[in-house]
Formats: structure tokens, C-alpha cells, sequence
């Protein structure tokens, strides 16, 4: 074979090898134009996977992704549909792209908004939706493991959520929320208290009117226990309790009764005419009353 067709063949070699250089350089180097950023953002989301979005780079949360892994449903058939570099109209570096997806069985069109980070172009906060939830009961939400204040606006990744009262072991209700890219939304959950809930509440309570009744030099406050020994005492030195049966507790949204309690209280001090008394009270009728507070992990009962 002649030194020629070496050279030939050596000069295709070349070409295949500059070629193949160009697409690890594009592929490693992130993407080349505002139309491939937006539709490697649309890949990532259509895949439901979190760690391929952040690997987009686009500003996302750590609560916004943990959220997306329970996505209940995600954006399908993405497309660009235009594209537009404004960085001269705008003033600034910054490009819009067109897109077009179904999501929740109906379709949807939107701009995402790219602004050039590192050398490659990024979505910015156009690619997510936000919502300010509320609910009936309590002060957060979930998506799955994912706990929201409610009445605060949250960034979330345009897909189909179920969202749920938080805590989701005390309180049951269920609502379906789509996140848009660039769309504010509200929603509002409704709650019912699982029973779960007076389950904890009682066992909360109890431990607090345990504490209550532990003897003492002093009538417990915020107990519900009322003594009327001023009429018989001149002075107490001891209270001693004995329970016979803890209150029952009924909860609604925001507060709880607690009744049917049986406590025996024995007073130990001097009578009014300073001799030494001492003398037990007995009560079928032992209650309180209060507010309950429902966080992100629990409740909190608060005694009147």
C-alpha cells in the first residue's frame, strides 16, 4: 500500500477522532444552547429523578427535590416549541425558550428563562411553580416525607403531588396539587383527626397530670385539681394525691376536653384552730381543659 493512501486513511482517523472530541467535549461541558438546556431540564423531569435534575443545575431546594422523588405524577411528550435570545432586548445575558408538555393528562405551554452559569446555560426560578397551602387543621402539610408550612409560599418542581396534613400519623386528608413552571397556586387540604391523634393526646396528658399529682408543699397550677381547704386549713404542709382514674380526653381541631377523672387528694397541715389536720377530699368529677397544637412531628397539648 503507497505512503498516500497511508496518509489517507491516517487523515479520516483524524477526522473521526476531532469529531469524537467535539461530542465529549459537548457532552461534558455542558449544553450549547438555551434549546438544549431547556430540553435537558425537560428530560430530567420527565424522568421523576432528583438527582437528575440538580445535575441540570438549575436552583432548586433540598426540600423541593425530596419532594419531587414522591411526585405522584410527572410532565410527558416535553417539547421547545420557540426559542429567543434576549440578551440585547434585555440588556443583560439572559434567554427564553417556548416549551410545550402534558402533564396530568392535559397539555400545558410555557417559557422557561436561561441565563448562562459556567459556561453553560441554566433554567432559572421560571422552571419551577410555587404554592401557598393551608389546611384545616394544624400549621404544615407533607408530600410524603416532606413537611411544608402552610401559609408560606414554597418552590416546587412543575409535577402532579398528593398532599397530605402533617402530621400524616395523627392526621388523615388527602389533596391533588399540579405545580406549573412559573404559575403561583393555592391549595387548601382538608383534615380529620385520625384516631391516632386522641391516642397521643391522652398519652400526653397523662403524663402531665402524673406530674401533677406528685406530692408536694403546694396545690398543683394548670391541673384542674380545686381543694377548697381554706375553710378547714390554717396552713398545709403536704398534698398527697391518690388516682383512681386519669380524665378522658376528646379532641376537635384546635383544643380538647378532658373529663370522668376520679382523684383523691389527702391534705396534711394545721386546722384552723392550729391543731395538727389532716384531711382527704374526693372528686368523680376531676377535668381540664385547653388547646392543642399540631407541629410537623406531633401534637402539644396546652392545660388552661
Amino acid at each position: 500500500m503507497s505512503r498516500a493512501r497511508w496518509w489517507v486513511i491516517g487523515g479520516v482517523a483524524g477526522v473521526v477522532l476531532v469529531a469524537a472530541a467535539v461530542w465529549i467535549w459537548q457532552s461534558t461541558s455542558g449544553s450549547p444552547t438555551p434549546e438544549d438546556a431547556a430540553i435537558s431540564y425537560l428530560r430530567a423531569l420527565e424522568s421523576g429523578d432528583p438527582d437528575a435534575v440538580e445535575a441540570t443545575g438549575v436552583d432548586v431546594s433540598t426540600e423541593a427535590l425530596t419532594a419531587f422523588a414522591a411526585a405522584t405524577g410527572v410532565i410527558e411528550d416535553a417539547a421547545v416549541t420557540s426559542a429567543s435570545d434576549d440578551r440585547r432586548a434585555r440588556g443583560g445575558e439572559e434567554a427564553t425558550v417556548g416549551i410545550s408538555f402534558v402533564l396530568d393528562g392535559e397539555e400545558h405551554t410555557a417559557e422557561l428563562s436561561l441565563t448562562p452559569v459556567g459556561g453553560r446555560w441554566i433554567v432559572d426560578a421560571s422552571g419551577l411553580g410555587t404554592v401557598t397551602p393551608t389546611t384545616t387543621i394544624g400549621s404544615f402539610v407533607a408530600v410524603s416525607e416532606q413537611t411544608l408550612p402552610t401559609a408560606e409560599m414554597a418552590s416546587l418542581l412543575p409535577a402532579a403531588y398528593s398532599v397530605a396534613p402533617a402530621p400524616v400519623a395523627l392526621l388523615d386528608g388527602r389533596s391533588a396539587l399540579v405545580v406549573l413552571p412559573g404559575e403561583e397556586s393555592e391549595l387548601a387540604v382538608e383534615a380529620t383527626l385520625r384516631p391516632e391523634a386522641t391516642v397521643a393526646a391522652q398519652k400526653q396528658l397523662d403524663d402531665y397530670l402524673t406530674a401533677c399529682t406528685t406530692p408536694s408543699d403546694a396545690a398543683p397550677e394548670g391541673c384542674g385539681i380545686r381543694i377548697p381547704w381554706g375553710t378547714e386549713f390554717r396552713a398545709v404542709s403536704e398534698f398527697r394525691y391518690r388516682v383512681d382514674e386519669l380524665p378522658t380526653v376528646t379532641l376537635d381541631g384546635t383544643g380538647f376536653r378532658a373529663d370522668g377523672g376520679a382523684l383523691v387528694a389527702t391534705l396534711v397541715g394545721a386546722g384552723q384552730d392550729g391543731t395538727a389536720r389532716t384531711t382527704t377530699y374526693r372528686t368523680d368529677s376531676w377535668g381540664v381543659r385547653g388547646e392543642v397544637t399540631f407541629t410537623d412531628e406531633g401534637l402539644v397539648l396546652s392545660v388552661w
